[in-house]
């Protein structure tokens, strides 16, 4: 009994020791974006697509010198890699044949002699394994053979076109197929520098822009007006941020990364390709199948990681493309690597470290990265090693999934789109692949069901059509018939009563407000004069005001939904709609007191309720219609919200006028009190939370000291 317990503990502690070897093993969880109904995103988990494999370093080759100063690689044509150290006073280029293995150290000489090129950047090899070496430090590109023999030295530009206090600082270089390069000068706003194959400097090419904000706008216009000489030469000019790296695509269009923006945040619109014009041409389609151009695009996380009160903002540092043009982007900061499609599409993300690198896969200080074929490499300046990733079965499929999904081989990519879907279930872009599959199939059930999941609104929206038209052209006389019956018994069964002299509605205060819509004057001249308003109705009105909200945004149709189950806050659903409704009325009462107005509180309260009366009917409507309106009619339930909404702020301003017992003018002035009572009722709450939340702040950190000390 004892050898069999000694031999169940030995198993178990086997099995656990296992698992925590496999958990252990990677540091980080690959992660992808969901679009939500909402228009936002938020990161989930994915498959890894790429999975680390070995770290490369000077000790795993039997290299004297460690990769001190690294700070580019590139791949050859052939696979060789490139790693670039540019450290002061030990600047070397090493060579690594395509399995890793060393190859040779590259002597950069011109004319016979060593050439110093302490504090390079940037290292390029284009197709004919010319060697280009972005020479920060002494202001030049090198251009040398296979062999580092030096064919000509890139200075800075003999140019009209550059500026007299240009500072030329070489950081990067790509070229195209045709032989046209690009030059990025460290902190240039002015954009790359471009040269014709002959070495002829063409001018900037690609410039980022300044966004500018309205109040931005106003200022410059105000300043056009009323600065002198004086105040324009002590103003700070806005300039754009510069590029950070650059590369060409296969098509030749340059696509350009921008690293931090911002000190709080990721800001958006951090890679750009441009055309001969210098314009940008990336674009992303939205789920609802408008596109947006990159600039608008935050390529980055939403949030920012915020440690010891300080935030750690992402910071772009290399860009590369592949032969299918899948953009791989490098995270600074996080140590993340993004990999996004020609359209913007997330398809993973992964590594991570957060300073730390401890583990493969993650970096201490990476600074570049290059791409050949299905690997990846990312240079890591602290750890001075080259990690090396390689596409999973899993990359493979999504990775080739997509490319057909591009190209518009939707019946090709089905396959693969199936064995995605099977071992990660939440692949969004998978459901996106297969809807558009059973779509072109004709099958626009089962595309409603991938769309729906994939959050594809556009091929939703498209099965949508045509099974509503199917089901018109086969139920449409029958739909007809009925809708003639059910009219044609209400008005039999009104008229009659009518004769009969009875009424159905036999409640006074019911009455009263069933004439709100169409006998407005009446009905609030009867809450004010006569008391048949009804605080019980005016509650369930106010009740129904939110509720109905609550379903537009969670019960409509899926093309017009835009709730979204882990971001939908009900709270925050009352505050906007019975929340402001009884601030309203609270408001009224108080401001309207001090100018003379009529009505009791109780008067307002009821009042206000049957105002909104229409805005609730519509949008119940609204959310009945939503299940069968395509998005071509979408302006059909646009219209109807708006009429909802003028004709409830209608009743609003006769209740109102009738129940305080004021002229049109009188009400107006005293309407615009009321709206600045709530705005300081509003601002004082939050005022009053903010305070609550500093001081439990300072509570906690003066627990803290305490606790430490």
């Amino acid at each position: 009994m004892m050898k069999k317990t000694i031999m169940l503990f030995g198993a178990v502690l086997l099995i656990a020791t296992m698992l925590f070897t496999t958990v252990s093993a990677a540091p980080t969880d690959a992660f992808s974006k969901k679009n939500n109904a909402n228009g936002s995103s938020t990161s989930t988990l994915a498959r890894d697509m790429y999975s680390p494999t070995i770290k490369i370093s000077a000790d795993t080759l039997g290299l004297e010198k460690p990769f001190e100063g690294i700070s580019d690689i590139c791949f050859d044509a052939d696979g060789s890699i490139y790693i670039l150290c540019g450290g002061e006073g030990n600047a070397r280029l090493t060579v690594l044949n395509s399995d890793y293995t060393f190859n040779r150290e590259v002597l950069v000489t011109e004319n016979g002699k060593p050439v110093d090129y302490s504090g390079a950047q940037g290292v390029y090899v284009d197709k004919n394994y010319n060697i280009y070496i972005s020479d920060k430090v002494h202001a030049r590109v090198l251009a040398t053979d296979k062999n580092g023999n030096v064919i000509k030295s890139f200075g800075v530009p003999d140019s009209p076109l550059i500026p007299a206090d240009f500072i030329y600082q070489p950081t990067a270089f790509c070229m195209d197929d045709k032989g046209y390069f690009y030059i990025l000068s460290l902190g240039c706003y002015y954009g790359a520098l471009s040269y014709s194959p002959e070495g002829e400097f063409l001018g900037f090419y690609g410039a980022n822009t300044v966004k500018a904000s309205a109040l931005a706008t106003l200022q410059f216009l105000w300043s056009k007006l009323t600065d002198n000489d004086t105040k324009k030469s002590q103003s700070a000019k806005t300039l754009p941020y510069s590029f950070v790296d650059l590369c060409v695509d296969s098509e030749g269009y340059v696509l350009t990364c921008t690293g931090q923006t911002d000190y709080n945040d990721n800001g958006s619109g951090q890679i750009r390709k441009t055309n001969s014009k210098g314009a940008n041409i990336l674009y992303k389609s939205s789920n609802r199948g408008k596109a947006e151009s990159s600039t608008a695009v935050n390529f980055l996380e939403d949030k920012v990681v915020r440690r010891n009160k300080h935030n750690y903002v992402q910071n772009i540092v290399s860009i590369a493309t592949d032969t299918e043009d899948y953009i791989y982007i490098l995270d600074n900061t996080y140590g993340l690597i993004y990999v996004y499609d020609k359209e913007c599409n997330l398809l993973n993300g992964f590594g991570g470290g957060l300073g730390n690198g401890d583990q493969l896969g993650t970096f201490a200080n990476p600074v570049a990265l290059a791409v050949y074929q299905d690997t990846l490499l990312v240079a890591d300046f602290k750890n001075c090693s080259i990690t090396v990733f390689k596409r999973t079965d899993y990359g493979n499929k999504l990775y080739k999934a997509q490319s057909m999904q591009i190209a518009g081989d939707y019946e090709q990519s089905q396959e693969l789109w199936q064995q995605v879907l099977d071992v990660d279930s939440g692949n969004q872009l998978a459901y996106r692949g297969l809807a558009n599959y059973y779509y072109s199939c004709g099958e626009y059930e089962n595309a409603l069901k991938f769309a729906e999941n994939g959050m594809d609104y556009n091929i939703y929206n498209l099965s949508h059509q045509e099974l509503l038209k199917a089901s018109l052209a086969k139920n449409f006389i029958w739909v007809l018939l009925a809708i003639t019956v059910c009219a044609a018994v209400i008005i039999y069964v009104v008229i009659r009563l009518k004769k009969r002299g009875k009424q159905i509605i036999t409640n006074q205060k019911v009455r009263t407000f069933g004439g709100v819509i169409l006998h407005p004057f009446k009905t609030f001249g009867d809450v004010k004069y006569k008391k048949r308003g009804s605080m019980i109705i005016s509650i369930i009105l106010i009740a129904l005001l939110f509720v109905s909200y609550t379903l537009k945004s969670t019960a409509s149709g899926f093309l017009y939904r835009t709730a979204d189950s882990e971001t939908f806050n009900l709270f925050f659903v009352f505050l906007q709609t019975s929340g402001v409704l009884l601030l309203w009325i609270i408001a009224n009462r108080l401001v309207c007191t001090l100018f003379s107005g009529k009505g009791t509180f109780g008067e307002v309260f009821i009042a206000s309720a049957y105002s909104f009366t229409p805005l609730i009917a519509t949008t119940f409507i609204y959310v009945v219609l939503s299940h069968f309106v395509p998005l071509s009619a979408s302006g059909i339930l646009e219209t109807l919200g708006v009429i909802g909404w003028i004709y409830s702020l209608f009743l609003l301003c006769i209740s109102m006028i009738t129940i305080h017992e004021y002229d049109f003018f009188k009400f107006l002035s005293t309407s615009i009190a009321v709206i600045f009572f709530m705005i300081v009722i509003i601002f004082v709450i939050f005022f009053i939370l903010v305070m609550l939340n500093l001081s439990g702040q300072f509570l906690t950190d003066v627990f803290e000291e305490i606790t430490f000390r």
